[in-house]
């Protein structure tokens, strides 16, 4: 996890300590909320937190799993923003 580098978003008027637990917090929500929807593959998408700001890293098979981890991580109280890194590769299935 990244923790916030310069002060912006909700958390700037927060003393660093209380930055850092808001920041852990807030992984732990998204990182959750992702592990335990059912459309999203488990143990496969990365979840940093700068801020209010999510940035999502890792790799799918399917398009939607990508726009639904997005949609999941933006949904959770207190994300100002989703970057999203999942890169889409479909396995071939002979």
């Amino acid at each position: 996890m990244t923790m916030p580098s310069n002060s912006y978003g909700p958390s700037a008027a927060l003393p660093y300590a209380d930055q850092k637990e808001a920041g852990l917090d807030l992984y732990a929500q998204v990182a959750n909320a992702l592990y335990w929807h059912l459309a999203i593959p488990r143990n496969r998408i990365d979840v940093r937190v700068e801020g209010d700001l999510v940035t999502l890293r890792g790799d799918v098979e399917r398009t939607y799993e990508k726009s639904c981890a997005e949609a999941l991580a933006q949904s959770v109280p207190g994300v100002g923003g989703v970057r999203n890194e999942i890169v889409v590769r479909p396995e071939n299935h002979h």
